[in-house]
């Protein structure tokens, strides 16, 4: 195990044992000072848990991004070396019928046990009240309330951490795709816990009469926090609804606008229906790392890249072909790894991040990125949106963007597999595109191949296959494929029309033209213009391959991330990476601190108390009091977070449009004009004349029969020889080819790679 996930797991165990021991330890214990003033419990909250919670996301950092190189390359060199075969490890194996990991199932586990102590704990002195003559339901209800309502905290501290694109438990090998379920199923126990908790003392305020007296705005009692108990848990019921998975896929904006301000709401609500600092303590961790999570990412991209992507609309196969630059040629970007996305926001279309897979391989031109994207005609489609601000036919177009990410998994032991299979329907095939082309570069260098690869692919039109750049033209004619990729393709649909690519070429003439999205009536938009003898037709369906199309590749070598210098450049981005975060993490916390010592509601008698009205006895004053230095400490650390986050990526944005300097007006022109030059040759790689030499079979891909075939040829039966199976595409194809595979009984390592939200 590397020091920094050594390091990583020492955090997480910290926590958790914190977690644990906290009630017992430190909840009503007076020798440890006031709840509402800093005292001695704080010195256990920060180094129990805040600390451990920075440093283990420092080590993530350092050991996912620093060290992810050195990662990557370890992985990519089993595909050519025999003898660093390795077996799947028990951590790593899968159940046959949920296809969940060891490891996940242990990380259930954990969440279950802390989760029911947190439940169990403030139980434990029911038995005692019983046994003292205490009315048996009234206490029983009261009991289970209390208890309940504590988990419901506990779980609101844990469910951000499940959530971060770069956490502790990244680390630990665990990917986003793997935490997302656990997530959903914490977010369950939360529900679960509140409507408990509300069932235990709505059952105490029945049997005692108390409903009036509990429920109400007098300011006597109790009463006006009750009430915010119940806002919290309508916020939390209707976070719930928009998250039921029909719900959230069909109305996704909503389910996002409903998450984001439902939690807010629901917070809100659960700090003023339990005014109590320690609270805070659950929340505190996870809400810090949840801002460095959001805001360095785009503050590192807003730094490194153009301001614009570039982008082309291929009507025929509905394929976006969009180019992200770095902002000069001087710096490479962060270096990004086969599976590695983005999340894209087009200025103008929305201010909604989309994420995308990263289709170009990083070590071919390390600056600048591809995507290729899957268009749906659709007036609610962001994808329509964006084609029609791409352009008509045969243009090319700039339009300002920002970026968040890069993002990925780190873990790439199934390179150590004797057998690798594809499965990609359409676009998703841009998910396995960089990492085929890893592996044919290794190949390459070493001169030996230790794999056999068989890709599946599956297409509408025909001309989809030439959308993707050179690629599908590159991997069925150039030996560096062919001698160890096995390809199939498959196309379902006739063309829409003849089929033609062309070279597109680039006009540094800017031109405003509007869009017909309503956000982008003020996008200025450059565009180039495209003559009309760079047109070449292709015929549909070439029977024979040329001597062209066996040679044209010939002097186009495929360099390795190693040959490409990948290691400085993860230095570079890692250093701006680990300041930053550092910087968002402990200034925000030393406002908080601050903010504990204040004295909100004054003192008394010289002292520093925490309510002052606690010698008045009046409960609406006590009220307010407990809200103001429950919430307060917690809400200035939010605000100067996002304050600092906000501010890094304004100026960052600012500087790359090159607003943050007086420079020279030449010297910024020619940069402008090197960096057009730069986004021209960028999309020039990957937009190709291919002679349309590309054999596919016409009609539907049978995932029943392509994996008879696979077995027939005794892929993946061969128990001493692993195999890894990709399957990317919509949830439809990845359930049909899972479904064949489980009849089938491969002995496989089976993924699902899917951007379903």
């Amino acid at each position: 195990m590397r020091l920094y996930a050594i390091i990583s797991l020492l955090g997480m165990l910290v926590m958790t044992g914190w977690w644990l021991a906290d009630y017992q330890t430190l909840w009503g214990k007076t020798e440890f000072g006031d709840f509402y003033h800093f005292a001695i419990r704080d010195y256990y909250f920060l180094g129990l848990c805040v600390l451990p919670s920075i440093l283990s996301h420092l080590a993530t950092i350092w050991g996912h991004y620093y060290r992810a190189d050195t990662i990557f390359q370890e992985s990519i060199t089993r595909v050519s070396s025999s003898d660093k075969k390795q077996k799947v490890s028990i951590w790593e194996r899968k159940d046959s019928y949920f296809g969940c990991t060891v490891k996940y199932y242990v990380l259930v586990f954990i969440a279950t046990v802390v989760n029911l102590a947190w439940f169990g704990q403030p139980m434990k002195g029911l038995a005692k009240e019983l046994e003292e003559g205490e009315p048996f339901w009234p206490e029983v209800f009261g009991a289970v309330g209390y208890g309940s309502g504590y988990a419901a905290m506990g779980a609101c501290g844990m469910i951000l951490f499940l959530v971060l694109r770069r956490s502790m438990l990244h680390a630990l090998g665990f990917t986003y795709a793997d935490l997302l379920p656990l997530h959903r199923w914490m977010g369950v126990a939360i529900i679960f816990w509140s409507v408990i908790h509300t069932v235990g003392y709505m059952g105490v305020f029945i049997i005692n009469d108390l409903i009036a007296k509990e429920i109400n705005f007098d300011g006597e009692t109790r009463g006006p926090q009750n009430i915010m108990g119940f806002v919290a848990l309508a916020g939390l019921l209707v976070l719930g609804l928009f998250s039921i998975p029909y719900l959230r896929r069909k109305f996704y904006t909503i389910f996002l606008f409903v998450h984001r301000y439902g939690t807010i709401v629901t917070l809100a609500g659960t700090l003023m229906h339990y005014p109590y600092f320690m609270t805070w303590y659950y929340v505190i961790p996870s809400v810090c790392l949840f801002m460095a999570d959001r805001f360095v990412p785009k503050i590192i991209q807003a730094f490194a890249l153009a301001p614009e992507v570039m982008c082309t609309f291929d009507k025929d196969s509905d394929i976006l072909t969009m180019v992200v630059v770095s902002k000069n040629r001087t710096e490479p970007l962060k270096p990004y790894y086969p599976g590695d996305y983005i999340n894209m926001e087009i200025v103008g279309a929305g201010r909604l991040h989309h994420p995308f897979t990263i289709a170009s391989y990083w070590a071919e031109d390390p600056y600048s990125m591809t995507l290729y994207i899957r268009t749906f005609e659709s007036k609610d489609s962001w994808t329509h949106a964006v084609a029609k601000m791409c352009g008509d036919e045969g243009k090319v177009v700039t339009i300002p963007c920002n970026i968040d990410g890069v993002f990925g998994d780190r873990n790439h032991d199934y390179l150590g597999a004797h057998e690798i299979v594809f499965f990609a329907a359409g676009a998703a095939l841009t998910t396995f595109m960089p990492l085929i082309k890893a592996m044919a570069a290794q190949i390459e260098a070493d001169g030996k191949s230790a794999i056999r690869g068989h890709l599946i692919c599956t297409f509408r039109y025909e001309s989809e296959l030439y959308a993707y750049g050179e690629f599908m033209h590159r991997i069925t004619h150039d030996p560096r494929f062919t001698s160890w990729l096995r390809t199939e393709i498959y196309v379902t649909r006739e063309n829409r029309s003849p089929l033609t690519h062309v070279i597109v070429p680039f006009d540094n003439k800017k031109k405003h033209i509007s869009s017909s999205s309503s956000d982008s009536d003020n996008t200025s938009i450059t565009t180039g213009e495209l003559p009309s003898s760079a047109v070449v037709a292709h015929q549909a369906h070439a029977s024979t391959v040329t001597d062209f199309d066996t040679t044209r590749y010939t002097d186009k070598s495929i360099p390795t991330f190693l040959a490409a210098n990948s290691a400085s450049a993860s230095t570079l981005h890692a250093r701006r990476d680990m300041f930053l975060t550092a910087f968002l993490l402990i200034i925000p916390a030393v406002v908080f601190i601050g903010a504990r010592h204040v004295p909100w509601e004054g003192t008394w008698d010289g002292e520093w108390r925490w309510c002052l009205t606690t010698e008045i006895f009046d409960q609406n004053m006590t009220n307010k009091c407990m809200w103001n230095y429950t919430m307060t400490p917690g809400l200035v650390h939010i605000i100067a977070g996002c304050f600092w986050g906000y501010l890094g990526l304004w100026y960052a944005r600012r500087r790359s449009a090159g607003l943050g300097g007086k420079e020279d007006e030449a010297v910024v022109s020619a940069r402008e004009q090197q960096q057009s030059e730069h986004m021209r040759q960028a999309l020039e790689s990957q937009v190709q004349v291919i002679n349309g030499s590309i054999a596919f079979v016409k009609g539907r891909l049978d995932a029943a029969k392509a994996i008879d075939a696979l077995v027939a040829a005794e892929v993946g039966m061969d128990k001493e020889k692993t195999t890894s199976v990709f399957v990317g595409g919509p949830d439809s194809f990845l359930d049909a080819v899972e479904k064949e595979h489980r009849k089938a009984k491969w002995v496989v390592d089976f993924h699902r790679e899917t951007w379903s939200p």
